[in-house]
C-alpha cells in the first residue's frame, strides 16, 4: 500500500523522495501541525494514551540514536561511570543522580577544556537545584525535557532555512495554547473528561504543574500535550530520517533489517515484549500502566541531555 501511493504520488511529491532538508522540514511541520490539533480536541486521550502507544519505540530510537549508532556504548569509561545514575533513576533514584551522568558526559567529551568548563557550570547549577528542590526541579525538567529532542534533532545535521519551519510551527503551537485558543472548543467537544482512561484533566494538572493560578495551569498542560507529541515525532520520524546515509526514505524490510543491525534480535524482541506487555497493562488500568512506564523512562530524560551535551562538545555528527 505504501508502495503504491509512492508511485501515485510521485510526480507531484518526488523532490520530497530525494531532497531530504525538505522532506524533513515539511513532514516535520505537518507532525507539528497534527500534535497542535490532537492538543486542542482530545488532549486527555493524548496524555492517557501515548505514552503507551509511543513511549517505548521512543525509548528506543533514544538508545538508538545517542548510544548505539554514535558508537557511545564502546567508550568503556563512559559507559562505566555515565551509565548506573541512568539506570538508577528508573529504579527510583533523584535527579541529581541522573544528572551525574550529565557531568561525566561533558568531562569525559572529546573536546576542548574551554568549551567543556562553559557547560561545567550550569551542570553543576542544575545539580544544585535538584538536590535542593527535587520536586519542583523534576515538574520543570519534565516539560522541558521535550524540547531537548528538538536541539538534538538541529545538532545533529547543517541544517538549512527550510528547517526553520519545524521551530517556528512548535513555538505557534506553544504560543496558541498559552493563549487559550483553544479551551472554548475544547469545552464545546467535552474534551476535559473521558471516563474509560480511569484520569481526568484535573490529575494531569495537580500532577504535572506547579502553577496555583488554574488557567495557567490547565494552558501549562496543553502545551505539555502537545511538545510531548512533538518530542515523540523528534525521535520516530525526524530524527531517524536525518540519521540515515541515503536522503531517500527506507522500506519497511530495510527499517527491520537496519534495526536488527543496530541492536540484534533479542533485544529487540525485549523492546517488543515490554511494549506488548504496557499495552496489555493499560488494558487493566490504564493510570497503573502509564505511571510505571513513566518510573521506566525516567533515564532517558538525563540521556538526552547528557548526549545533547557530548554533540556540543564533540561537533555534528559526520
Amino acid at each position: 500500500m505504501r508502495s503504491g501511493v509512492y508511485r501515485a504520488l510521485g510526480p507531484w511529491l518526488g523532490p520530497l523522495f530525494s531532497d531530504r532538508e525538505r522532506r524533513v522540514a515539511i513532514f516535520g511541520a505537518c507532525s507539528v501541525a497534527v500534535a497542535l490539533a490532537v492538543s486542542a480536541t482530545v488532549p486527555l486521550w493524548s496524555l492517557a494514551l501515548g505514552p503507551l502507544v509511543f513511549g517505548v519505540p521512543h525509548l528506543l530510537a533514544d538508545l538508538r540514536y545517542l548510544v548505539v549508532r554514535p558508537r557511545l556504548h564502546r567508550r568503556v569509561w563512559l559507559m562505566a561511570l555515565a551509565a548506573p545514575p541512568l539506570v538508577a533513576t528508573s529504579f527510583g533514584a533523584g535527579p541529581a543522580v541522573g544528572l551525574a551522568s550529565l557531568g561525566t558526559a561533558i568531562a569525559l567529551a572529546r573536546g576542548p577544556w574551554a568549551k567543556k568548563a562553559l557547560l561545567l557550570v550550569p551542570a553543576a547549577s542544575l545539580v544544585a537545584l535538584a538536590l535542593f528542590e527535587p520536586t519542583g526541579f523534576q515538574l520543570v525538567f519534565l516539560h522541558l525535557h521535550n524540547a531537548v529532542a528538538l536541539v538534538v534533532w538541529w545538532l545533529w545535521r547543517k541544517r538549512g532555512p527550510l528547517s526553520l519551519l519545524v521551530p517556528a510551527a512548535v513555538v505557534g503551537g506553544t504560543l496558541v495554547l498559552l493563549s487559550g485558543a483553544a479551551e472554548p472548543w475544547l469545552t464545546a467537544l467535552g474534551a476535559w473528561s473521558a471516563p474509560w482512561t480511569g484520569t481526568s484533566f484535573q490529575d494531569f494538572v495537580e500532577t504535572t504543574t506547579p502553577l496555583s493560578n488554574p488557567t495557567l495551569a490547565v494552558r501549562l498542560v496543553l502545551v505539555f500535550c502537545f511538545l510531548q507529541q512533538v518530542h515523540y515525532g523528534a525521535w520516530l520520524r525526524l530524527i531517524p530520517d536525518d540519521d540515515r546515509a541515503r536522503p531517500a526514505p527506507r522500506t519497511f524490510r530495510a527499517t527491520w533489517s537496519a534495526l536488527v543491525s543496530d541492536f540484534g534480535r533479542w533485544p529487540l524482541a525485549v523492546a517488543i515484549a515490554l511494549a506488548v506487555g504496557l499495552a496489555l497493562w493499560g488494558l487493566v488500568s490504564l493510570p497503573d500502566a502509564r505511571l510505571g512506564y513513566l518510573h521506566l523512562a525516567a533515564f532517558h530524560g538525563y540521556l538526552e541531555l547528557a548526549a545533547g551535551a557530548l554533540l556540543l562538545v564533540e561537533g555534528r555528527r559526520a
